[in-house]
């Protein structure tokens, strides 16, 4: 039997703990023999190992049970996350000066993890060829939502395969959707599950229900039929709230959005974020000091660029930025930024592809205008027009603007009012499920984007 996702990822990270615990044990033993006490003298490095090397592949992105484990990708990735963690691990024992470990050690260890996490993942990849284990369901409605539905169910990772479509437009009999059809109609839910053994339906009509559909509903409820509304559904799967296919009763009666209602979470968030952008701004003064006078070298114009944004409440704030456009690049107003556009300066390509002409934005954290994690401020231009055309886009100001996100570290850079929905949904997805381990996820994720240049522009 092919294991469930949950249990495949499970699988994944023991073996990576296992293997790196191996690695760490076997390295001094082949550097000194028989005369390494390992578990006395080295149990420290072992467990410092393991957790820079578990942070370091996360960053790096090696638990995504989507990417392909033997592709050259991953192959620069995971060497990258062996060498950045085996270097931190080295630079931790050593200022700690608690335990003396030789270089020679930390390159055999490295060298065997490396060797021994490629091995295993190429195996992993053999074990786990196929798609996991589904359960099968039926889907309520054969309109727009199924059909959206339909695509999130048929990803390798779902866990659900759809049996058929139940509709009352008798037009849509036997019309194909996905790799499905109509098989029958609403009122035919209990009979077609007892036929078929299906214990879980999924609604897909998400607007203008009729009374008789939510009575056959409740009713294959209450004789224990598992329901699932097609946004929930859609959430779970793709971290992502469905904007198109939501309305006001979900919202309101949707698990989450609860922690901007709870004042000591909030406390907590806001000691983080003035700890973290301070400790951030003094280690990084030589660099800031450096892209200031490389800004100011290579164009004319100001090195600090302000703009007028929409935080928490629709309140308007000024953005701080270093510039890296022409000075007069908005002179015919504000327009979206594109792929290679011609306003940006040399020292600008360089600093949006690292996206570190963000960073004198922890200046807007420190005076609690933004936190370190939550939605990207718009610019107020760009917030009427986005309100007007996206459904609940007002959302997005119940909480404070982030220097980064979780739509930052899933989508690519937004240049459009499409790509600004796509972020939308992963930002109602965030504020609904807000939590600091959510934050400490992002956090990480966006190391490894601004590593590999993913979404910059």
């Amino acid at each position: 039997m092919i294991a469930s996702f949950t249990i495949q990822k499970s699988i994944l990270v023991l073996g990576d703990v296992a293997l790196i615990f191996i690695a760490t044990f076997l390295s001094p033993l082949i550097r000194l023999g028989k005369k390494a006490d390992v578990f006395y003298a080295y149990i420290a490095v072992i467990f410092i190992s393991i957790f820079f090397y578990l942070i370091m592949m996360y960053i790096f992105d090696l638990y995504n049970m989507n990417r392909r484990f033997g592709s050259w990708d991953s192959l620069i990735r995971i060497t990258l996350a062996v060498l950045s963690a085996g270097s931190s691990a080295g630079l931790v024992l050593y200022f700690l000066k608690l335990w003396a470990v030789s270089r020679a050690i930390f390159i055999i260890q490295m060298f065997l993890v490396l060797v021994l996490l490629l091995s295993w993942r190429l195996i992993f990849s053999l074990m786990f060829p196929v798609s996991i284990v589904k359960e099968s369901v039926i889907v309520l409605g054969a309109g727009g939502s199924g059909a959206a539905l339909s695509e999130v169910l048929e990803s390798r990772l779902s866990p659900y395969t759809i049996v058929g479509f139940l509709d009352d437009d008798q037009a849509k009999l036997k019309n194909k959707i996905g790799s499905s059809v109509v098989i029958g109609r609403t009122d035919d839910l209990l009979q077609i599950a007892s036929r078929r053994n299906i214990k879980t339906a999924i609604i897909a009509i998400t607007h203008d229900r009729p009374k008789r559909l939510i009575h056959s509903i409740l009713e294959a409820k209450l004789k224990g039929m598992n329901i699932i509304e097609m946004p929930t559904a859609c959430e779970r799967l793709t971290r992502r709230v469905p904007v198109a296919h939501i309305h006001d009763e979900w919202l309101l009666f949707a698990g989450g959005f609860y922690l901007f209602t709870k004042e000591y979470l909030q406390k907590i968030k806001r000691l983080i974020d003035l700890s973290l952008s301070s400790l951030f701004i003094i280690l990084t003064l030589p660099v800031l000091g450096i892209i200031a006078l490389a800004i100011k070298l290579d164009s004319k114009g100001p090195v600090f660029y302000k703009q007028i944004r929409i935080g928490k409440g629709a309140e308007e704030f000024t953005l701080w930025k270093f510039r890296s456009m022409v000075s007069n690049a908005e002179e015919n107003g504000p327009v979206w930024a594109s792929k290679n556009d011609h306003r940006l300066t040399r020292v600008g390509k360089i600093i949006r592809f690292l996206r570190i002409d963000e960073m004198p934005q922890l200046f807007n954290v420190l005076r609690g205008e933004m936190s370190l994690i939550g939605p990207r401020p718009e610019r107020v231009e760009f917030v009427r027009e986005l309100e007007s055309r996206l459904p609940y886009y007002a959302v997005r100001h119940t909480v404070l603007p982030g220097v980064t996100g979780w739509a930052q570290v899933n989508y690519r850079y937004g240049a459009s009012v499409e790509d600004a929905l796509h972020k939308l949904e992963y930002d109602l997805y965030y504020i609904k499920n807000m939590s600091l381990f959510l934050d400490l996820k992002i956090l990480l994720k966006t190391i490894g984007v601004v590593l590999f240049g993913q979404g910059a522009r």
